[in-house]
């Protein structure tokens, strides 16, 4: 019987592919949206492997040159030249730093952005839920309370794919049931990338959101960074929403008649910066690459503060080889029989 990525680890016992485009093939399986498919795809090509091969190429060339120094260390020679080997680890840190910066959108990539809805209850959280997923996915009614519990659905806008959340409604009260779906709903918003506040445009006055919006931002001190202000219910209200708060830049709509809903999911695409996904660049994805790019930056870093130093050639080369071994992880050309059986008992069977 074949085992779970049998054809996958044949194709990279056998050199066919390394490391990092066996784990895209997984990826690719996985994706649930377009953005996810085609980061998958430009690893499975080999474009991130291209990346740290030129990388490591050029660090073992040097690496090799100080190997050869410690041949001749009675004759104290220098092979390698300490101010190009800087520059390139300079360089090298450079391209690394940035491959981690890419982690961030690689995660919302992969795993979606979590969206929490919260507001007041009646507010209409459940009812925007529902318009954005054209079904009836979360019970609506005039009860104030009805959702207890959170609600979780996904969608994919622009080719990204953002997971909702409807909570339960905030407000005071003596319900042991309902307090602890509100606990819930103050978890949720503070573990969303994005949080969406819902407040009833018929009813609310200017003062009255500052405050809440400024009792929200006390719990949370980033909040406003990833906050967006919706106005529902304007079916309701015969008063200019764009006037009346006009200081807080809310997206106007009605859940209930469906209007406006295009508007905030165009704000909601502002919030991912796809223009390294539109330039083709290397995301990563993999938390393992991750750990491995961290390594390797950590290993180089120790060489530069080693030629700081003036420490002995030895000791520097151990840092270079650390660097490498690093590099060399997340390609496949170091692997442990553990590491491998771990990647691909993720697999499906066969694949």
């Amino acid at each position: 019987m074949a085992k779970p990525g049998e054809y996958t680890m044949r194709a990279f016992m056998n050199r066919k592919m390394d490391l990092s485009q066996a784990e895209a093939v997984a990826d690719l399986i996985a994706s649930s949206s377009e953005a996810a498919h085609k980061v998958a795809m430009h690893q499975m090509r080999g474009g991130f492997s291209a990346e740290l091969k030129v990388l490591r190429e050029e660090l073992v060339h040097f690496a090799s040159l100080i190997e050869l120094e410690l041949d001749f260390s009675e004759e104290d020679v220098e092979f390698a030249d300490r101010s190009q080997l800087i520059t390139l680890i300079n360089r090298i840190l450079t391209t690394i730093n940035r491959l981690i910066g890419s982690f961030e959108l690689g995660n919302v990539i992969k795993e979606g952005v979590q969206v929490a809805i919260i507001g007041e209850p009646n507010a209409g959280k459940s009812t925007l839920l529902n318009a954005f997923l054209n079904e009836d996915r979360a019970i609506v009614s005039d009860i104030a309370g009805t959702t207890r519990d959170t609600v979780e659905d996904e969608l994919v806008i622009e080719g990204i794919k953002y997971r909702f959340v409807d909570t339960a409604g905030i407000r005071e009260t003596t319900d042991t049931i309902e307090n602890l779906g509100i606990e819930r709903t103050m978890q949720k918003a503070e573990q969303a990338d994005v949080v969406m506040f819902l407040f009833d445009a018929a009813t609310y006055t200017s003062e009255r959101l500052k405050k809440e919006i400024s009792e929200l931002k006390s719990r949370k001190s980033d909040l406003e960074d990833r906050l967006i202000l919706v106005a529902n219910k304007t079916d309701k209200t015969t008063e200019s929403v764009a006037t009346k708060f006009a200081d807080f830049n809310a997206v106007s709509i009605s859940a209930k008649e469906k209007t406006g809903i295009d508007e905030l999911k165009e704000k909601l695409t502002e919030f991912v910066n796809l223009s390294a996904l539109e330039e083709d660049q290397t995301i990563v994805t993999n938390t393992r690459h991750i750990e491995a790019l961290n390594g390797a930056k950590n290993s180089l870093k120790e060489v530069l503060t080693g030629f700081e130093k003036q420490m002995p050639s030895d000791l520097v080369a151990i840092d270079i080889r650390r660097a490498l071994f690093h590099l060399g992880e997340i390609t496949g050309e170091i692997t442990t029989d553990d590491l491998l059986g771990n990647i691909f008992s993720k697999f499906c069977i066969g694949k």
